[in-house]
């Protein structure tokens, strides 16, 4: 039988999927994106403004896998792609689609110039601050690799059409690689057009050295040399899982989301 002991585990990035609906719950509890599946019975949420989507991977969803999806204009071909591989911890995923979130929900005001939340740190100036430090790279790339050496972020040099991006055809313009970087344990790909400021949020998460909460058994075996872990205090557990995935709704037609001014 499964344990349900818990541990504190860090760092984020090498502490397993953790709870899968992490960055669900906030999108329709806080921020009133509608819940429903997808033809092929994927989980989907759509924004109240119905300009992004997030969709799972499959009927109940791989743990961590989901992918976020921006338009140009209704109706037309997606514009940009964040896409988060099964494994990927679920705080990375709701560190970027819940600021996508509140960018939607303010009209991106607070994020841009001049609004209360607008900074201007890029996910590389985040990293150097916290010692991540330039590597070497494939040809065409510029990583920056954890002090630990057990993450890579990497991003890709040079032009190419954001279509060939979106549909899988180049390599996205950014990447985290957990793990090895020839086979990471999970990786995050960005395409060019991706709002920026969601990005940055990801970025501080993918590089969070903070203990986060897990049970016995959800560390990945290949990282258990790599990870520390301790048992929490009473005071610092946190709350019970949410229940599982809803039945589905029946929300209008998505519309497809704005694209954010390229940097």
């Amino acid at each position: 039988m499964r344990s349900t002991v818990p541990l504190l585990v860090q760092p984020l990035r090498l502490a397993g999927p953790g709870d899968p609906l992490l960055a669900v719950t906030p999108l329709a509890d806080v921020h009133g994106w509608s819940r429903d599946h997808a033809p092929d019975g994927a989980a989907r949420l759509t924004s109240p403004c119905r300009t992004a989507v997030l969709t799972g991977e499959g009927p109940t969803g791989q743990p961590g896998a989901w992918t976020v999806r921006g338009y140009a204009s209704p109706g037309s071909e997606p514009l940009w792609r964040a896409s988060f591989g099964p494994g990927t911890p679920a705080e990375i995923t709701a560190a970027f689609v819940t600021v996508l979130a509140d960018g939607l929900r303010t009209q991106h005001r607070d994020y841009l110039r001049g609004g209360r939340q607008y900074h201007p740190d890029t996910p590389a100036s985040v990293l150097a601050d916290r010692g991540w430090r330039p590597d070497q790279a494939p040809k065409g790339f510029h990583d920056q690799v954890a002090p630990d050496h057990t993450a890579v972020y990497r991003h890709r040099v040079g032009y190419q059409s954001h279509d060939v991006e979106v549909a899988g055809l180049a390599p996205p313009s950014w990447s985290m690689l957990a793990g090895d970087p020839i086979h990471p344990s999970w990786r995050a790909d960005f395409t060019i057009g991706v709002p920026f400021y969601p990005l940055v949020h990801a970025a501080r998460a993918f590089s969070d050295t903070a203990p986060v909460q897990r049970l016995v058994g959800d560390i990945p075996t290949r990282h258990l040399a790599l990870v520390t872990v301790r048992r929490p205090s009473r005071s610092t557990l946190t709350r019970p899982m949410p229940p599982a995935w809803p039945g589905p709704s029946t929300p209008p037609a998505s519309r497809p989301a704005p694209a954010a001014r390229r940097r």
